[in-house]
């Protein structure tokens, strides 16, 4: 049986994007709706967003290093 070719970045994208897309809205809704109930000291929130950066910075292993810092 013929190995299957690696996809390329973009198509990976592709296969992603809408995912993606509709994960970090709803991740931002979530954010949105905690900042208009008020203030909130509550040291989850902070970690949250936090951890929230490592999804989006430019270092490799994002997915191991971001459950690293959620079983903290």
């Amino acid at each position: 049986m013929p190995l299957v070719p690696a996809k390329t970045p973009e198509q990976l994208l592709d296969l992603y994007y809408h995912d993606m897309r509709s994960h970090l809205l709803e991740v931002a809704a979530a954010f949105d709706r905690i900042d208009r109930a008020g203030s909130c000291l509550d040291p989850r929130l902070a970690h949250l967003r936090q951890i929230a950066a490592i999804a989006v910075d430019d270092q490799p292993d994002r997915a191991p290093r971001l459950l690293s810092e959620l079983s903290v």
